[in-house]
Parts: structure tokens; sequence; C-alpha cells
């Protein structure tokens, strides 16, 4: 079943060009290992809310969050206030 982990995060400041630049970093790092599909983002509308998305694969009954994705939400938190969140795709 398709995972995917969605990290939020409300900086400000010059933290968050630190966040913008460590959150880019580290989608690029998991593509080159392909380990992982991750998608950085930025809100349109309110300056200093970042975001990434992490896409995976999991069996159902498995631990949801994925290690890469904890400690990416851990690290976070030195920039601001961050939310992490997982969804599981319905299949038919």
């Amino acid at each position: 079943m398709k995972r995917l982990e969605v990290i939020s995060l409300r900086s400000s400041g010059y933290l968050e060009q630190q966040a913008h630049e460590y959150l880019r970093s580290f989608c690029l790092n998991l593509k080159k290992i392909n380990i992982l599909d991750a998608n950085f983002y930025v809100s349109a509308f309110i300056p200093g809310d970042l975001a990434i998305v992490i896409s995976s694969q999991t069996e159902q009954g498995k631990k949801q969050k994925t290690d890469e994705g904890m400690s990416l939400a851990d690290a976070l938190k030195r920039f601001g206030l961050v939310d992490h969140t997982c969804w599981l795709m319905i299949e038919d």
C-alpha cells in the first residue's frame, strides 16, 4: 500500500533560509540513494511555511512512519514548529 508522510515546518526570519537549504539537501540525498521519493514544497501564501512529502510503499500493519521521516521531523524542530503526519492510500 502507498504511504505519504507529510512533514510541515513553520519557521521565520533567518531560520527560514537555513531550513529551506536543509530540506532541499535532504530531498536530493534521498533521491540519490533511491530509497524513498521526497519532494519539497513552500507555501504559496505564508512565508516560512515549508513542507516535505515522502512517498513509499508499506505493508498493512507495519510501522507507518519511516525512520527517515521521524529523523527529519526531529531535526527540523530546531527551525520552528513541526507537524508530521502519515497517510495511507485506500486500495480497492
